[in-house]
């Protein structure tokens, strides 16, 4: 209280005003451990005991004091992790020999490995393409394991997931973009820089006309973001449209036209699968065009492109799901967080053979050269004219 005859000052205010656990446990007539978890939405209280808490708290004006729960967050992290304790990682819709071999979902399980195991935890991996596993049957394994933290992987053959898994009961976060019903927390690769940048590093070698073609079930995955930049980045907007092509054309005679129709200076493709494609119908005067990989794979150095970093994006992901289990959260968030990488800029690691047909230009925002496309000669064409089977 403050002295007789002096002014009550604005520390004696909010020192008044100041709630503590205690009283809140005295109104709500319950333990001060039972208050402390329940405002932490703790889901060993039971949910009406929760709610009354919470009402209790609100009712009396009661706020968090942001430094004593900095204190306890970081008395919680710097705890020595339980031994065994576990992160649940769940291959969707994967196939056991599916995540074995290929090279970009290790690239994946590695990153969130080392990261996981950094902080502590051990991975133990749970596949939903297993004969006789549901959903419901890969909560009840998961929850027999003792685990609580759930982190799912990127999904390659869909744009859309639906998993229903007990989610009350776990602490989840998605590595990759597809959308998620229920919606939940995600690290992922950021599409739209990642074109840009492309684009940008293109326009600074000379080229002036890039065309794009984008595998249709990544681009939707990636939720057309790499669409979006290209209309907005491209050297020559007026043009964007008609040199952005989703899906290659079905045949040989098809693509010529559309090389031909359109003269392009330099090519991205959205993955290696298209690039190998792409060069396996030997068009006519795609031979000589510089080509760049949205999904940049060190097994093809000659390539330049975009690494999108997916072991670290995994990393991240495991951050969400640890960020989770030291705040006691659990289910599926009102909120979901995203958080976008994108990637780094990989130079193409030029063949002599090819110095003398590719002359380089120097760029300074990049750590080294990048070829320098040909330049093709104007071509005349009606304003109306357009691609056969171009996406609208």
């Amino acid at each position: 209280m403050p002295s007789e005859g002096r002014a009550i000052g604005l520390s004696d205010r909010l020192r008044s005003a100041v709630i503590t656990l205690q009283q809140i446990a005295r109104a709500a007539d319950c333990s001060l451990a039972t208050v402390s978890y329940a405002l932490r939405d703790d889901t060993r209280i039971r949910p009406e005991t929760r709610m009354l808490v919470q009402k209790v708290a609100a009712r009396l004006g009661y706020r968090p004091n942001p430094r004593f729960s900095a204190l306890m967050s970081h008395i919680r992290n710097s705890r020595p992790v339980a031994a065994g304790e576990r992160i649940a990682f769940v291959w969707v819709h994967t196939s056991r020999a599916e995540s074995a071999k290929d090279l970009f979902l290790q690239r994946v399980f590695l990153g969130a490995k080392a990261r996981a195991e950094a902080l502590g935890y051990g991975l133990e991996q749970f596949w939903t393409a297993e004969r006789g596993m549901t959903d419901r049957r890969l909560s009840q394994v998961i929850k027999s394991r003792g685990i609580v933290g759930v982190l799912l992987s990127p999904v390659i053959h869909e744009a859309e997931v639906t998993l229903d898994l007990e989610w009350n009961c776990f602490s989840p976060a998605v590595i990759g973009s597809a959308r998620w019903s229920p919606e939940l927390h995600h690290a992922g690769h950021h599409h739209y820089l990642a074109m840009r940048l492309t684009l940008e590093k293109l326009a600074a070698a000379g080229c002036r006309r890039p065309m794009a073609i984008i595998e249709a079930g990544v681009n939707e995955r990636a939720r057309r973001a790499w669409e979006a930049a290209f209309s907005v980045f491209h050297p020559n907007r007026a043009a964007a449209a008609e040199l952005l092509r989703v899906g290659l054309p079905e045949d040989r005679r098809a693509l010529a036209r559309l090389i031909e129709e359109n003269r392009p200076d330099a090519i991205v493709v959205s993955d290696h699968a298209t690039f190998e494609q792409f060069r396996a119908m030997n068009v006519d005067g795609s031979a000589h065009l510089p080509v760049f990989n949205l999904h940049w794979l060190p097994s093809s150095p000659e390539i330049g492109g975009v690494d999108q970093s997916y072991d670290m994006v995994a990393a991240n992901a495991v951050d969400l799901v640890v960020s989770q289990l030291n705040s006691n959260e659990t289910g599926a968030p009102a909120w979901p967080r995203m958080l976008l990488f994108p990637g780094r800029w990989v130079e193409p690691v030029l063949r002599r053979a090819d110095v003398p047909k590719a002359p380089v230009v120097a760029n300074a925002a990049s750590s080294g050269p990048i070829p320098h496309p040909r330049k093709s000669r104007p071509v005349k064409r009606d304003q109306g004219a357009s691609v056969a089977g171009r996406r609208p």
